[in-house]
């Protein structure tokens, strides 16, 4: 029997396909504020990776590239390798579905905590935030909010090309054509596997680290408030911030910018075998979460030897 495509509707983006539960919990998760919070939160930590991480990182913005009259001067080989690994950027993102599933419940357990909700690992709860999260994600690729720090406009003409959409090459990829009942498997293998060492690594990680973005009395906080940008880039926790947070394992050997991509790094192949060993019958998802490249934490400047 042929699936039904997934389609964003009101009824398919606050509820799950049967019928929305009203317990207090559910019903203050609906809360839109509460949640287009978190799930603004989610995507900006992945995206802040592909910006700076990929376009960045690759040398495309530094001062033999740009602006576009330097870029211009750049012998064709440069030219090429930056146009190509820009443009190519957005793919890595696409196979981590399962890293930013748990990475996203993990923040919303976090969201929760405060506000004192229950959170329940339960389908109907967690479809209502995975439901908005993907209306977000598709809100950025189909009309963006251009003043949000989730879209750059630098990138819009980079290079002198319009038709690159580096922005929207991010939210895309952030966004596979998954059917309600795909969107089901993935929770329900959630719900079955929260308690596996990975699954809980990601989601605990993420709490801890909206924790620090959010507690005025974190460490991380106090920086962003006292420091230049350069010390919240570069901030690295040390063992005291990681109170309360036992089954963390965000590390302080890197920055927490960059979080993200250590998580996915440490548990994608875990993830990955629990999530095909459970949905054999998902030829899609299976495929989804294999193929591509493996994200990294910046991408190479052109080296000409």
């Amino acid at each position: 029997m042929k699936k039904k495509k997934y389609k964003f509707s009101s009824r398919n983006i606050n509820q799950s396909p049967k019928k929305a539960c009203n317990c207090d919990s559910c019903k203050e998760m609906r809360s839109l504020d509460r949640i287009d919070r978190v799930s603004r939160w989610v995507l900006g930590t992945i995206k802040w990776t592909y910006d700076f991480g990929y376009i960045f990182g690759s040398g495309a913005f530094n001062e033999r590239a740009y602006p576009l009259e330097k870029f211009e001067k750049l012998e064709e080989t440069e030219k090429k390798y930056l146009i190509e690994t820009c443009s190519q950027a957005y793919k890595p993102f696409k196979k981590y579905l399962l890293v930013y599933v748990c990475y996203l419940f993990g923040a919303y357990f976090q969201q929760c905590k405060r506000h004192k909700i229950k959170f329940k690992f339960e389908k109907d709860f967690l479809m209502t935030q995975l439901l908005s999260f993907r209306k977000m994600v598709k809100k950025f690729y189909k009309e963006p909010n251009k003043k949000t720090n989730l879209w750059l406009p630098m990138l819009d003409d980079l290079f002198g090309k319009k038709d690159l959409n580096l922005n929207k090459n991010f939210f895309l990829a952030m966004l596979p054509p998954l059917t309600n009942q795909q969107l089901e498997y993935i929770i329900d293998w959630f719900i079955k596997n929260r308690k596996e060492k990975a699954v809980e690594s990601v989601f605990y990680s993420a709490a801890h680290y909206l924790h620090l973005e959010l507690d005025e009395n974190s460490s991380f906080s106090k920086i962003k408030e006292d420091g230049e940008m350069i010390d919240s880039l570069s901030f690295k926790l040390s063992q005291k911030d990681f109170k309360g947070f036992d089954k963390s394992i965000l590390t302080t050997e890197i920055s927490l910018r960059y979080s993200f991509v250590y998580l996915a790094l440490s548990s994608y192949e875990v993830l990955k075998y629990l999530f095909v060993k459970s949905t054999q019958e998902d030829k899609f998802l299976n495929q989804l979460i294999s193929i591509g490249p493996d994200i990294v934490y910046q991408a190479k400047e052109f080296n000409a030897e």
